[in-house]
């Protein structure tokens, strides 16, 4: 699966595994505890199986896929950064409740069951938790990416420091505007 988005072999750790670029996303469900207090676990475990599938879907379409679901949350990968944008945005938009997202791009290990670890994703995973309720910031290296985008709405760059990581990051939070677009038509 992920394996096929790798370009080589380069690492080869315990167990083994393979080194790629990928844009890494992370989403979290705000208020989801509550929700499930509120409606019950019947409830909440269909409303999350819907999102879900959602993710799993728009993720294919863009040529990315759900890694991991984590609770109310998803890890997602991406081997373009503005597929990662626009389908963590449109996640953002249909999710039954409001949604926070991150997104960071840079080699990743992928081991051979197909998961993805290392500063990438450490880092991807502390700027999405650092996302407002409803908000989706991305890191510089994603803005860069992604800028040819014309429907895509940065605002920022804003620094922040992060647990664990040593330098400053600035990451911009991401709106898009009405736009046409394709999976194909992706920078």
């Amino acid at each position: 699966m992920i394996h096929a988005m790798a370009d080589d072999f380069a690492w080869t750790g315990e167990g083994g595994g393979t080194r790629t670029d990928l844009a890494v996303a992370f989403t979290d469900l705000e208020g989801f505890t509550a929700f499930t207090v509120a409606e019950g676990d019947d409830a909440a475990a269909r409303v999350l199986l819907a999102h879900h599938r959602h993710a799993d879907r728009l993720a294919r379409r863009r040529g990315g896929r759900v890694v991991k679901r984590l609770g109310d949350g998803l890890l997602l990968v991406f081997a373009s950064p503005p597929a990662a944008v626009l389908t963590c945005l449109e996640l953002r938009s249909t999710a039954p409740l409001s949604m926070r997202a991150g997104v960071h791009r840079g080699t990743v290990n992928v081991t051979t069951d197909d998961d993805v670890v290392g500063h990438v994703v450490n880092l991807a995973s502390r700027v999405a938790a650092s996302a407002k309720p409803g908000e989706l910031l991305v890191t510089d290296d994603v803005r860069t990416a992604a800028a040819a985008l014309s429907c895509l709405v940065f605002e920022g760059p804003t620094t922040r420091r992060f647990k664990g990581i040593d330098e400053l990051v600035p990451v911009s939070a991401t709106s898009r505007t009405a736009c046409d677009w394709s999976p194909t038509e992706l920078p």
